[in-house]
């Protein structure tokens, strides 16, 4: 097919990451977006997996959702407004989304070769894996043809702003398909949603494999240039709890006005040659003068743009951090000695409390994960 994808040479770089909760992926993008309106500066392909959200586009409503806000609660799936084209779709774990934020005014003003491009690596993607997809007239994507009929395996949602793309593509590998059940995927009453997984079984590839192809087939219908990227920073949070008589209690302080102003429990950079444990227990010691009895690890780990408004830069590029989850529970009997120069004041909270003083989705997201582990465990 004629005007698919690029010819003219981009300098790009990728932007690789694991989990990135989708509200942090809209700031994400809008950072990158921002970076790259300015000529000369190289697009950018971001590659990460999302928490479990149901995004709305323009022409979504919420009668779209077929279940109550109350069930998605108690399923852990999150509900996101959005700026993008079409109407409501699903992220989770086990899809690739990738982000192409790019420049077209830079030779490339052809909104059309972009969507057909990122199909086709989605298409080539696919066959690498010895399944077969293609495109539907009037549904952007790519379908597979299968026993139960037409499914989509690949979903494309755009958004263009002066010529600058944001939003993008979801590839399914593995992800958790009853979700889609849920809604009614980008208004489609009649056509089914499949993975690699559900057409391969055993034989899927991993996510970081199909990832792999993915990247190496948009780079080509692109024609990136890849340049290298800084890699991000990386810290802790060491969600610290203590045992009372009526419900566990969190800590949580107040960061001093030139570090935020924000409530958090303990979080912290990693030095050099420190493992992501080892800074969780320092970090707990030096801001609280806290030892833990327990040490938890909470199966999170999410990356996030650095906010420039917080954290100087020497520079105009933007920076990211991957942060590693703990939960360090500690003696009742222990007084907490904040770092005067980090935190203000601190209270000991129950759950909900801390929930609602909490400004970030990763901590929500470790708070909810102790939670729920504690209360598995009867503790």
């Amino acid at each position: 097919m004629s005007g698919i994808g690029f010819q003219r040479p981009k300098a790009a770089q990728i932007r690789r990451f694991g989990r990135v909760f989708y509200p942090a992926g809209l700031r994400l993008q809008k950072a990158l977006s921002t970076y790259v309106q300015e000529e000369g500066r190289p697009d950018q392909l971001v590659i990460l997996e999302h928490n479990p959200v149901f995004t709305l586009g323009r022409n979504a409503t919420r009668a779209d959702i077929l279940v109550t806000p109350e069930f998605l609660e108690q399923q852990g799936v999150e509900v996101a407004e959005t700026d993008r084209g079409g109407e409501v779709t699903y992220h989770g774990p086990g899809q690739i989304v990738v982000y192409p934020i790019c420049n077209l005014r830079e030779g490339r003003q052809d909104v059309g070769r972009l969507v057909r491009g990122l199909e086709e690596a989605m298409i080539r993607t696919a066959a690498d894996y010895g399944v077969v997809a293609d495109r539907l007239k009037g549904f952007p994507g790519i379908w597979v043809d299968t026993p139960r009929g037409l499914e989509k395996l690949g979903a494309i949602g755009l958004h263009l702003s002066r010529w600058i793309s944001t939003h993008g593509l979801a590839f399914n590998v593995d992800p958790f398909l009853p979700h889609f059940r849920w809604i009614l995927p980008c208004g489609i009453t009649d056509k089914g949603v499949c993975s690699l997984r559900s057409l391969l079984g055993e034989a899927c590839p991993t996510w970081d494999e199909a990832a792999d192809r993915l990247q190496a087939h948009l780079c080509d219908v692109l024609a990136l240039e890849i340049q290298p990227t800084r890699e991000p920073s990386r810290s802790v949070n060491a969600l610290t709890w203590r045992r009372s008589a009526s419900e566990p209690e969190v800590l949580m302080m107040l960061r001093t006005p030139q570090t935020g102003h924000w409530w958090q429990s303990v979080t912290g950079m990693l030095e050099p040659g420190e493992s992501p444990e080892q800074a969780a227990h320092r970090e707990l010691h030096e801001e609280t003068a806290l030892r833990a009895v327990s040490f938890q690890p909470l199966d999170l780990r999410h990356s996030f743009w650095v906010d420039p408004a917080v954290v100087r830069f020497p520079d105009g590029e933007p920076r990211f951090n991957t942060e590693t989850c703990f939960a360090l529970e500690v003696d009742p009997s222990q007084p907490v000695a904040l770092n005067p120069e980090e935190h203000t004041e601190f209270r000991w909270c129950g759950f909900e409390e801390a929930y609602a003083l909490m400004k970030w989705e990763g901590s929500k997201a470790a708070l909810r994960r102790l939670r729920a582990k504690l209360e598995k465990s009867g503790s």
